[in-house]
C-alpha cells in the first residue's frame, strides 16, 4: 500500500489511543493521514478503519489527543467525501444524519476519495483489492504532494526550466548536423568579431599617431572590410540555419500535439476548453522556434561575445577590465529580481490570452444564438472586459520591462563612465597604456556590455519561453485515459453481440453514473433505451464505444472485453448517430466518406439511398459536390441527420447506435429518417436511445434506465402490462401529443 495508508507508520499514541478505543490492532483494514482538524487548523489526524468500527485521532495541533468517534461500521448506511473551497470532509451518514469524521486539504483529496468508494462498497457488500487504495500516489506529485492535472502528467509547479530546457534540446536531436554546423559558424562570427578592435589599435599606434607605417593603412582597411563582411555573411547564414531548424521543430511539434490531442479521451476534452488548446498548439510552440533563435543569435552567441571579449580585455589590461566588471554584480541581483516578479505576470498574460480566445471561440460558434436573443451588446461587454483584462496583464508586464531596461542601461553606462576617467589617466601617465589601446578597449567595452545587456534581458525572454514549454509539456505529458493493449485482439468478422456485464462507471469517479448495470443484446436485435435526462442512458453508448473505460466490470463485443480489442476494431464494429450531427465544412460527398476516405461514388451513392439523402441531395445544384458552411450550415436538421446516418451507413458497422436520433427534428423529417433507419437496422444490432417512445414500439427489447440502474426491461407490450417507469412515461408523451393537437 501507499507509505500513508500502511499500518505500520501509525504512531504509537495513537495505537495505543484507538485500543482504548475498541480497535484491536490485529482486526485493523487500514488507516489514513489527514493533515487538518475538523476547524480546519494544521494538524496531523490518524482515521483508523477496522471491520466494525471507525475513527479519528488528533496527534498534533490545537485539539491534540481529540477522539472523534468511534462509530460503529454497522450503523453506517453511506460514506462520501464531501468537498469544499480548500478542504474536504470525509463523512458518515449515520440514522440519516451526515457526520464529519475527518477534513484533510486538496493535497489529500485523492487518498481520501478512494477511501469513501472503498468504504462504499463494503457497506454495500461489495469488496475491493487493497491495491484500490495505492492508486491515488499516481494522481499526486511525489515532490510537491500536490494533486496532478491528469494521470501521468508532470506537475505543473515541480516543472522548472531545467527540464523544459532539457526536453527542448531533446527535440533537437534530429538536427545534430545542422546545428554542429550553427555552433560552428557561432565561434567563427565570435572571431571576426574580436579583430575589427585590434586592427583599430594598429591603425592609431602604428599608422596615425607616429604616421609611419602609411602603407598598412589600405591593408588595415580591408582587413575591416573584410572582418565586416565575413560577418555579415556568417550573419546571413546563421539566420537562415536557425530558421531552417527552428521552423522544423516547430512543425514537429504541432504534428506531435495534433497527434496527441487526437489520441486523448474525450474526458480530455470535457476538462480543457478548445480555445486554450488552440492557443497552444497556434502560438505557444512558437517559443520553441524563438528557443533556436536565442541560442543561435542570443543567449548562446552572447554568451560566447562575453568569455571571448572578456578574455581580450584582461589580454590587453586587466587592472582596466576588472573595472570593466564592477557592474556584472549589480546585473545579477537585478536580473534575479527581475526573474522572480516577472515570471508570474507571464502566467496572467497567457490566461488572459487564453480566455480571450475561449470567449471568442464560444462566441463565434454560437453566432446565430446571440443574434437570435439579441445579445451582441452583452457580448460586446464580456469581450471589453477580457480585452481589458489581456491589456492590464500586458500592461504590467511590457511596464516592468520598460523600468528594468533603462536602469540597466544607466548601469552600464556608469560602467563607461569608470573606464574613461581610469583609462585617460593611464594614457597620460608616462609608461601607460597607448591611445589605440584605450580606444580598441573602449571598442572591446561597448561590444561586452552589449552581450551583457542582452543576458540580463535573457531573464525576459526565458520566463515567455517556460510558461509557454509548460504548457505544450502539460499536453504532451497528459496520459491517454484509453489505450490498446500491446497485442489487442482482433474483429475481422464482427456478429454484434453485446454485453454490459455489472458495469459501474462515472465521469468523476467518485460520483458513479452507471451503478453494476448488466444487460446482453444478441446480433441483429433491435434495442431501446428509455429513461430521464441524466440517468446513463448516453454513458452506456459511450462505454461500448469505448470513448472511457469502465471502473468495475466489464463491456464485451463478441464476447471479447473492449478494452482488450483494438480500438480501431471497436469503431469500425460500431457506427454512431448522434442527436446533433456534426458536419465538416467540405463537401457533402466528402462528409459521407469521412469514415471510408477511398470510397467510390457508387458506393457513396448507395449510403445516400439508404439514409433516404440522395432525393434531396441531386436536387442541388452541386449535387454531391455541394459545399456546406460551418457545421452543416445550408442544409435543414433533417437532411443533416440523413447524411450524418449516410456517412454512419458507409462504415457498414455490425452495431448502429441512434442517440436521439430524431429528437431535433420536425414530424416529416422524422418520418423521413424512420423509413431511413428501417432499411439501415436489418441485419444489424441497433441501439436507440430515444425520448420519444413512439419509436421504440417495435423493438426487440426495451430497457429503463433510471439513476444509473436497470430498473425495468421487456417488450413494449410487456412493460406497458408492468405499468411501472415505461408506461408512466408513454402516457405523458400520449397526453403531450393529444395537447399539441
Amino acid at each position: 500500500m501507499s507509505a500513508d495508508l500502511l499500518l505500520h507508520r501509525i504512531p504509537e499514541a495513537v495505537r495505543t489511543a484507538a485500543e482504548a478505543a475498541g480497535f484491536r490492532d490485529g482486526e485493523l483494514l487500514f488507516s489514513v493521514r489527514s493533515d487538518l482538524d475538523l476547524q480546519g487548523g494544521g494538524a496531523e489526524v490518524w482515521t483508523i478503519v477496522s471491520p466494525t468500527l471507525i475513527a479519528s485521532f488528533v496527534v498534533s495541533g490545537e485539539s491534540a489527543g481529540a477522539v472523534i468517534g468511534p462509530h460503529a461500521f454497522a450503523q453506517v448506511e453511506k460514506v462520501r467525501a464531501r468537498q469544499k473551497v480548500g478542504s474536504s470532509f470525509l463523512t458518515l451518514r449515520i440514522d440519516g444524519l451526515y457526520i464529519e469524521i475527518a477534513r484533510y486539504s486538496n493535497t489529500r483529496r485523492e487518498y481520501f476519495g478512494r477511501v469513501a468508494i472503498f468504504l462504499q462498497r463494503r457497506i454495500e457488500g461489495k469488496t475491493l483489492p487493497d491495491s484500490y487504495l495505492e492508486k491515488p500516489s499516481e494522481l499526486i506529485c511525489p515532490v510537491c504532494r500536490l494533486p496532478l492535472p491528469g494521470r501521468g502528467a508532470g506537475c505543473p509547479r515541480c516543472l522548472r526550466g531545467r527540464g523544459i530546457f532539457v526536453r527542448t534540446l531533446g527535440l533537437m536531436r534530429a538536427y545534430w548536423m545542422s546545428i554542429i554546423a550553427l555552433l560552428a559558424m557561432m565561434l567563427a562570427g565570435v572571431g571576426l568579431d574580436l579583430i575589427p578592435p585590434l586592427l583599430t589599435r594598429t591603425l592609431v599606434d602604428r599608422v596615425i599617431q607616429p604616421r609611419t607605417h602609411l602603407d598598412w593603412l589600405p591593408i588595415i582597411l580591408l582587413g575591416l572590410v573584410g572582418a565586416s563582411a565575413g560577418r555579415a555573411l556568417l550573419n546571413i547564414f546563421i539566420g537562415r540555419t536557425s530558421s531552417i531548424i527552428g521552423t522544423r521543430i516547430t512543425r514537429d511539434l504541432r504534428e506531435r500535439l495534433q497527434k496527441k490531442l487526437l489520441s486523448l479521451a474525450v474526458d480530455y476534452y470535457n476538462r480543457n476548453s478548445v480555445g486554450s488548446l488552440m492557443s497552444r498548439v497556434l502560438y505557444d510552440v512558437d517559443y520553441f522556434q524563438s528557443f533556436v533563435q536565442q541560442v543561435a543569435q542570443g543567449f548562446l552567441l552572447n554568451l560566447m561575445l562575453v568569455f571571448g571579449i572578456g578574455a581580450m580585455l584582461f589580454y590587453m589590461n586587466w587592472q582596466l577590465a576588472l573595472l570593466v566588471l564592477l557592474p556584472i554584480p549589480f546585473v545579477v541581483i537585478g536580473t534575479t529580481f527581475f526573474w522572480r516578479n516577472i515570471y508570474p505576470r507571464h502566467y496572467r498574460v497567457w490566461d488572459s490570452q487564453s480566455k480571450t480566445a475561449q470567449l471568442l471561440s464560444g462566441l463565434l460558434s454560437g453566432i446565430r444564438l446571440v443574434k437570435a436573443f439579441g445579445q451582441e451588446q452583452r457580448e460586446e461587454q464580456r469581450f471589453s472586459n477580457a480585452a481589458s483584462y489581456l491589456q492590464r496583464s500586458r500592461r504590467n508586464l511590457e511596464t516592468s520591462v520598460a523600468t528594468f531596461n533603462p536602469i540597466m542601461g544607466f548601469i552600464f553606462g556608469l560602467g563607461g563612465l569608470i573606464i574613461w576617467w581610469a583609462g585617460g589617466k593611464r594614457v597620460m601617465e608616462p609608461n601607460g597604456i597607448t591611445l589605440g589601446t584605450l580606444m580598441a578597449f573602449f571598442g572591446y567595452m561597448g561590444m561586452f556590455y552589449g552581450p551583457v545587456s542582452a543576458l540580463s534581458m535573457f531573464s525576459n525572454w526565458v520566463t515567455g519561453f517556460l510558461s509557454g514549454g509548460q504548457r505544450v509539456f502539460e499536453v504532451l505529458d497528459a496520459q491517454v485515459g484509453v489505450t490498446d493493449r500491446i497485442e489487442p485482439a482482433r474483429l475481422p468478422a464482427p456478429r454484434g453481440r453485446i454485453e454490459f456485464r455489472n458495469v459501474t462507471f462515472g465521469y468523476d469517479p467518485y460520483s458513479p453514473v452507471l451503478n453494476n448495470v448488466s444487460l446482453t443484446i444478441e446480433p441483429g436485435q433491435f434495442i431501446g433505451i428509455v429513461g430521464k435526462s441524466g440517468s446513463g442512458k448516453t454513458t452506456l453508448v459511450n462505454l461500448l464505444c469505448r470513448f472511457y473505460d469502465v471502473q468495475e466490470g466489464q463491456v464485451l463485443l463478441d464476447g471479447v472485453d473492449v478494452r482488450e480489442i483494438a480500438q480501431e476494431d471497436v469503431h469500425r464494429s460500431v457506427g454512431l448517430v448522434l442527436q446533433e450531427p456534426f458536419l465538416f465544412r467540405a463537401t457533402i460527398a466528402e462528409n459521407i466518406a469521412y469514415g471510408r476516405p477511398d470510397a467510390s461514388p457508387e458506393a457513396i451513392i448507395a449510403a445516400a439511398r439508404a439514409a433516404n439523402a440522395h432525393v434531396f441531395i441531386s436536387r442541388r445544384p452541386a449535387g454531391y459536390d455541394t459545399r456546406l458552411g460551418e457545421s452543416g450550415a445550408g442544409l435543414s436538421g433533417g437532411e443533416r441527420q440523413r447524411i450524418s446516418i449516410a456517412r454512419a451507413l458507409l462504415c457498414d458497422p455490425r452495431v448502429l447506435i441512434l442517440d436521439e436520433a430524431t429528437s431535433s427534428v420536425d414530424t416529416e423529417s422524422e418520418q423521413e429518417i424512420q423509413r431511413a433507419l428501417a432499411r439501415a437496422c436489418k441485419g444489424r444490432t441497433t441501439i436507440a436511445i430515444a425520448h420519444r417512445l413512439s419509436t421504440l414500439k417495435n423493438s426487440d427489447h426495451i430497457y429503463v434506465v433510471d439513476d444509473g440502474k436497470i430498473t425495468e426491461s421487456g417488450s413494449h407490450e410487456a412493460l406497458m402490462e408492468l405499468n411501472g417507469t415505461y408506461a408512466k412515461l408513454v402516457r405523458i408523451q400520449t397526453e403531450l401529443t393529444r395537447l399539441e393537437v
